[in-house]
């Protein structure tokens, strides 16, 4: 008995899959702490952070489940993009309120995490489009014509309309079978 190999792009998304599932748990923790902890400084900037870490593992979550189970890789794809926007946000308002690079570096780590799913799911779905278009065989070269079928005349346009115009004898009269002249 044999197995079929997977693609390299169903074990991207695969294990892009099991990441997600597992840094999305870790950002949640995370999140929870940075909110519910009496020792750090609840911020605008820690706060929005956390809402974003929290959404997004949720999300991230979801998005982990459907690239392990789900074979509607446009959804994976829709996913990935959500996610990537979701991530972006925080950042957005960082760099509108004038952080530092010190503040935001995380925020471009976390996008990287969506930006990876998004690739898997985009590979694995361009790998599924070649694997599912027919392969087209070449079309067999054109037998030469003989020059006998080359050298008939065609007939007139003239000649064309009169044949089309004339009606034939069987369909202009029609007599009853008993009226026959003999």
């Amino acid at each position: 008995m044999q197995q079929q190999a997977k693609p390299r792009s169903a074990s991207f998304l695969f294990i892009m899959s099991w990441v997600y599932l597992i840094l999305a748990l870790g950002m949640i923790g995370l999140a929870l702490y940075n909110l519910t902890d009496a020792t750090v400084q609840l911020t605008f900037r820690v706060a929005t952070d956390s809402v974003f870490l929290i959404i997004g593992g949720v999300l991230g979550i979801i998005a982990g489940i459907f690239g392990l189970v789900s074979k509607n890789l446009k959804r994976c794809r829709r996913m990935g993009v959500v996610l990537l926007a979701i991530a972006a946000v925080p950042l957005t308002i960082q760099l509108i309120a004038g952080a530092e690079f010190a503040d935001y570096w995380k925020n471009i780590a976390v996008m990287l995490l969506p930006f990876l799913y998004l690739i898997a799911a985009l590979i694995k779905r361009s790998e599924k489009k070649a694997a599912t278009a027919p392969s087209v065989a070449p079309a067999p070269a054109a037998a030469p014509i003989p020059a006998q079928a080359v050298s008939k005349p065609l007939p007139s346009p003239a000649a064309a309309s009169a044949s089309e115009v004339s009606p034939k004898p069987e369909e202009t009269e029609q007599k009853p079978a008993g009226s026959e002249i003999k």
